[in-house]
Order: C-alpha cells, then structure tokens, then sequence
C-alpha cells in the first residue's frame, strides 16, 4: 500500500495504469479516482455547476469509464487528458437528457460563447465537442499550446459567467 501512495504523488503513467489494470478492473479505477477525482470534479464544476448534480456525474463517469481503461493507455493521450476528452462525451450526454435540453445542449453552451471571437468558439468546439487535442489546434491555427489553453480556459470562464 505505500508504493502506491508514493506512485500516487506523481502523474499515473500508461505503463502504471497498464499494470493496475493486468491487476484487475477495480484497483485501476480506484488508482485513478483517487489521483484525478478532484481535478475531474473541478472541470465537471465548469459545466454542470451544481455541486450535487456535479458529485453524481463524477460516479457516473467513473463507472461508465472504467470497463473502457484499455482505451486510455492504447490512445496518444495522457491518462488525464483522455479523462477529460471521455467525461467531455458523457457530460454533454448528460446535459442533454436533462428535463430542459434547450437550456443545457450543445447549442446553449455554445451560446454562452455568443460574445466570444469565432476562433476562440472554433477552439472551444474543436476541443469540446469533437475531443481533438490542443496540441493539434495549436498546430493547425499556428499558435502556442499556451495560447489555445489560454483561450480554452477563458471560454470556460465566460460559459462559468453566464451559467447563472
């Protein structure tokens, strides 16, 4: 138990989550909630901001999540990006099936945007929606990885904003 809690201090690489997961299904999750859980539940804040609804949508993705781990270390992300990109998926399905989809859709979020340049709701559709990496905007656009996170981070602090 105390090798994982020195391994837990640093970024769960592919080939500890690998090993975790040959252990079986279980303790892989459970190595990945405890390290990401609350990072993951920070970024679930920015989109579903009520902290009780937030909480169950961590539980829900985590289970929905953890029979797919074999995804998370065949794909070219890091194990926490890839979180991010799946719990993007599940936390648009999510908003969605909610008793007033008009006011939570993939339109509504992207109408908190509405005062926003067209690149940074480019970049936020890339990366939200169709899950491509910031490395690749960054790329495509011919900026820094620093700026399109830049953007990212103050398109989530406008839809934050106007969420109320």
């Amino acid at each position: 138990m105390f090798q994982k809690l020195t391994i837990l201090e640093k970024t769960i690489t592919k080939d500890i989550l690998k090993s975790e997961l040959y252990a079986g299904q279980r303790p892989a999750a459970e190595l990945l909630y405890t390290r990401y859980s609350s990072m993951l539940f920070s970024y679930i804040l920015q989109f579903v901001p009520d902290k009780e609804e937030a909480s169950g949508l961590l539980v829900e993705i985590f289970s929905r999540l953890t029979p797919q781990l074999q995804k998370a270390f065949d794909s070219s992300l890091s194990i926490y990006c890839w979180l991010q990109v799946e719990s993007r998926k599940i936390i648009l399905e999510h908003t969605q099936q909610e008793n007033q989809p008009e006011k939570h859709g993939r339109d509504y979020y992207f109408s908190l945007l509405g005062e926003c340049s067209p690149e940074h709701q480019w970049i936020f559709r890339e990366l939200f929606i169709y899950g491509r990496k910031k490395e690749e905007l960054a790329a495509q656009s011919g900026k820094d990885l620093a700026y399109i996170s830049g953007i990212l981070r103050d398109c989530l602090l406008i839809i934050r904003k106007n969420l109320v």
